[in-house]
């Protein structure tokens, strides 16, 4: 028997394994698409308090869209919607994720049901910068403004929404 004959069911197996082992799923993707382009904020909907946040998210578009914010609201029910996606064309939306990026998620942020209303952000490097329930929105923007990334682009082009 020659030598390639021997490996040839070698070859075929790894080949096999390789074509065969389950790829990863895009919900396995869901963050590692959203690493060091936009900046996750997620409002955790845990009861009334939960609609001021999103009212005063509503209001802020110029704020999300100059910081790159990609805005998830995770419901008390488990279910996640994508409210603005951080583009620069981004607009507001209500698109319900999968299930498979829904549990990524929660995953991620650490949800179980009965969680009080809050907010976490994390940065384009996909690492949680906060958690928890400020007193203005501007004090996720200042944080976020005192960021290195944020502090590169703003260096480049000045915020569109600073006041005057």
């Amino acid at each position: 028997m020659s030598r390639l004959m021997r490996f040839v069911p070698t070859l075929a197996c790894l080949a096999a394994t390789a074509f065969a082992a389950p790829s990863i799923a895009w919900a396995a993707n869901y963050w590692d698409k959203l690493e060091w382009q936009v900046r996750p904020l997620v409002l955790v909907e845990g009861g009334s308090s939960a609609d001021n946040w999103t009212d005063r998210l509503l209001n802020d578009r110029c704020a999300l869209a100059e910081r790159r914010i990609h805005w998830l609201v995770i419901e008390e029910d488990g279910a996640v919607w994508r409210r603005f996606d951080g583009g620069e064309a981004a607009d507001f939306e209500s698109t319900r994720l999968d299930e498979g990026a829904a549990a990524s998620v929660r995953d991620r942020v650490g949800w179980s049901s009965g969680d009080d209303t809050r907010l976490l952000l994390f940065g384009l490097d996909g690492q949680r910068k906060y958690s928890g329930r400020p007193d203005a929105l501007e004090t996720i923007w200042a944080l976020i403004d005192r960021m290195p990334m944020r502090r590169n682009e703003l260096a480049r082009e000045p915020d569109d929404c600073a006041s005057p």
